[in-house]
């Protein structure tokens, strides 16, 4: 599959799953969240749906926003297979992606190396 249909389906799928999941996903382990990117393979079988709980770790622990993003991960796992099911007739491809959800840590991280640029300037 050529880079721009791949780059076209995983904007699909992004967008799709943000409405499916806040819209047909009662488990209540899936909290608010947002999909941050969607990679797929080169032979579009897999797909690794990176998601984030906005606002959630400003108000809690780092540890209890890791317990909750954890279990919302696993929630999102277990409906894998419906939201698979839900995407068929959006995307019209004949074979959906297997999805694997997974925490986006990009934001977590850029804040850690900016604090740690703070660090060493003031050691200097």
């Amino acid at each position: 599959m050529d880079a721009n249909r791949r780059g076209r389906i995983e904007s699909t799928i992004q967008q799709e799953l943000n409405v499916l999941i806040s819209k047909e996903i009662k488990d209540p382990r899936v909290l608010p969240l947002t999909i941050t990117s969607v990679k797929m393979t080169q032979d579009a079988s897999h797909a690794t749906v990176m998601v984030l709980l906005f606002g959630q770790m400003d108000e809690l622990g780092s540890d209890v926003y890791r317990q909750k993003m954890d279990s919302c991960l696993e929630g999102l796992n277990s409906a894998a297979g419906f939201l698979r099911h839900e995407l068929t007739p959006i995307l019209q491809i004949r074979y959906v992606p297997q999805l694997t959800f997974k925490e986006d840590r990009g934001l977590e991280n850029s804040f850690r190396v900016n604090e740690l640029l703070k660090q060493i300037k003031e050691e200097s």
